[in-house]
């Protein structure tokens, strides 16, 4: 599957290269001299940075710039779509040169772009692919306002042309008249030999002199790919990093290395929307934030939101850029240190924090987060969780839990343990019910081992952190009492007390809380604000969401026990059910104060084994 189905399918829903020096190539003094030059050396003045990057998104190899960190570049051999295909294409597409099987258009609207001049189009009376981003990017083209795809299957010099006009269109638009003339003969001509052929160049009206100089750059450009060809080399050839070759060699004849005295060698790590209109970026940078401010600006726009800088592996300071941005950083600080396991409050000055417009990472240890994370955590941070978010995100959990139970179920409905057993052995596997238990346990851990790798403090596997925690445990026996911790009778088991309270008091609070207060709560309380030690008293959405399931599996249970669906929903039992959610909302507090699911297994212990005690059940 190529890299544009993949993004088709998530829209519908990617060394390098040495510096290459010097001037531009001069066209007015001695240009015999500056055509006969060596490969690679065009002239001995200056040294243009290294901008073009090779580097990997999901798997698949991409081309991108330092300077145009949004616009990312993929070149795969033989990459066609269909017009229908092409024109439902993610916002933020452009095609180039034969890989839309269509006719060139413009949907502004949808952000789709077809530059070509193969299909549905009379070739001859159609602009090449680089004279039209050349006359969009003289229109006012501005791509900085999101993030684009560009997709080509075979870098010629038509289309490498117009690779380097879209990912250098902010210094063409700040160009003056007269520093692009050359530029424009060079684009001019390639498009008339690649539309028309050699033998009608001079139909691009360039003056004899300037076309001669200019057909030499061209075929100095295409030496390569011809000696390539010539060696029947070009299938086997790396296109991505061809294509970044022949970038920095236009480069060297388009600008001077005085022209980058503005350039800082920033490097984007992660980049999330926060909306329509703000982004949050995570960049790399040799200079402080204060000093890349302007370049990110120009880079970005307006669009830039928040920025986080990475000074160093595990050090970054956060710069909201936007003052006028709803919210500050403190929520921001309390996410990442809420998903930090540098941090879970294990000490006040090892913690993400500062004012309410810059602030860094935990500055003993550094954070154990990746830029992608860092990212992701401003977003949920800085988003009011929606209403159609969070009922993802429980019918989510809601998967989770049921993906555990029907099989858990299964076995202990259906599944007769004395037949492999013998009959009757008085041991506790030969009965169902524990049978059932112990396999919420496993399939429940299984879950958790995957989806809580790296991210073990979201699902609250970890030590308990804090103790006002401790204060909650009235609360808990109280609603315990009042139904809201389910104990099945095992008073026929034939096995002995120490077994029926093991069962009772141990495995099953610890399947129970391990499913709902470490699995269910964690998978709600990925996007969503949660307590933690430190912080304010409040409801979060994860509390209320596992203790509804939590509620729910609760009338089940009942429903199991009498046989009657009436009787869930009438008179005392009724009250259980709210026990149960009022004793999951209790738990849950218990679980996020601690950042930890032990203190609401030891609550639901405790409770258990009170109520045993009280209900005379262990014998």
């Amino acid at each position: 599957m190529d890299f544009f189905q993949i993004r088709f399918m998530e829209d519908n829903p990617i060394n390098a290269p040495e510096f290459l020096s010097d001037e531009r190539f001069s066209m007015s003094e001695k240009p015999e001299a500056a055509a006969k030059e060596p490969q690679g050396n065009l002239s001995a003045a200056g040294v243009l940075p290294q901008r073009y990057v090779v580097k990997e998104i999901r798997g698949k190899k991409v081309l991108t710039c330092l300077e145009a960190p949004n616009l990312t570049v993929v070149i795969q051999r033989g990459l066609t779509v269909s017009a229908a295909t092409a024109r439902k294409s993610p916002p933020g597409t452009i095609f180039l040169d034969g890989v839309a099987q269509s006719e060139p258009f413009m949907d502004h609207e949808k952000k789709i772009y077809n530059l070509d001049h193969h299909e549905g189009c009379v070739r001859a009376f159609t602009l090449s692919t680089c004279e039209q981003v050349l006359v969009m990017t003289l229109k006012g083209l501005d791509l900085r306002e999101r993030e684009w795809f560009i997709y080509a299957n075979e870098p010629d010099l038509d289309t490498i042309l117009a690779v380097w006009l879209l990912l250098n269109h902010q210094r063409i638009s700040r160009k003056e008249p007269m520093h692009r003339r050359f530029l424009y003969a060079l684009v001019r001509l390639e498009g008339v030999i690649d539309a028309l052929g050699l033998e009608l160049k001079e139909f691009s009206g360039l003056p004899p002199e300037l076309m001669r100089k200019t057909q030499r750059v061209i075929d100095h450009l295409r030496k390569d790919e011809i000696q390539l060809k010539k060696d029947s080399l070009w299938d086997e050839t790396e296109f991505l990093e061809y294509t970044a070759s022949i970038l920095h060699k236009i480069d060297r004849i388009v600008y001077k290395s005085t022209e980058f005295s503005d350039f800082k060698g920033i490097k984007e790590l992660a980049r999330v929307d926060l909306n329509d209109d703000r982004i949050v970026v995570v960049v790399e940078a040799d200079t402080g934030i204060y000093e890349i401010e302007p370049h990110l600006n120009n880079l970005y726009g307006s669009r830039l939101g928040l920025v986080v800088l990475q000074r160093s592996p595990g050090s970054y300071t956060l710069r909201r850029m936007d003052l006028f941005m709803p919210g500050d950083l403190e929520p921001v600080y309390e996410r990442l240190n809420f998903l930090d396991s540098a941090v879970k409050c294990r000490t006040e000055n090892n913690r993400w924090g500062g004012s309410s417009d810059i602030g860094g990472s935990p500055r003993t240890t550094g954070t154990d987060l990746t830029p992608a994370e860092i990212a992701q955590a401003c977003r949920d941070a800085l988003q009011k969780p929606s209403m159609r978010l969070q009922a993802t995100g429980l019918l989510k959990a809601a998967l989770y839990v049921l993906t555990i139970l029907i099989p858990a179920e299964g076995i202990r409905l259906f599944i007769r343990p004395e037949d492999w057993l013998g009959k009757n052995p008085n041991i506790l596997i030969s009965y169902p019910t524990f049978d059932s238990t112990s396999i919420i346990i496993i399939l429940t851990a299984i879950f958790l081992a995957v989806l809580a790798f790296r991210k073990t403090w979201q699902y609250g596997l970890s030590l308990p952190m804090g103790s006002i925690w401790w204060f909650l445990l009235p609360g808990a026996i109280l609603s315990g009492f009042l139904g809201g911790v389910w104990l099945p009778d095992i008073s026929s088991w034939k096995v002995t007390v120490i077994e029926k309270l093991f069962y009772l008091i141990l495995i099953l609070p610890f399947s129970m809380e391990l499913l709902f207060r470490s699995l269910a709560h964690g998978v709600l309380a990925r996007t969503t604000r949660v307590q933690h030690c430190n912080s304010p008293w409040f409801l979060s959405w994860p509390i209320v969401g596992a203790a509804f399931l939590y509620a729910l599996y609760t009338a089940y249970m009942i429903f199991i026990a009498t046989g009657s669906l009436e009787t869930v929903f009438t008179g005392w039992t009724t009250g259980n059910i709210f026990g149960a959610f009022a004793f999951g909302i209790v738990v849950g507090f218990a679980r996020e104060r601690s950042q930890s699911f032990l203190p609401a297994y030891l609550f639901h212990f405790l409770t258990a084994l009170t109520l045993a005690a009280d209900r005379g059940i262990l014998w």
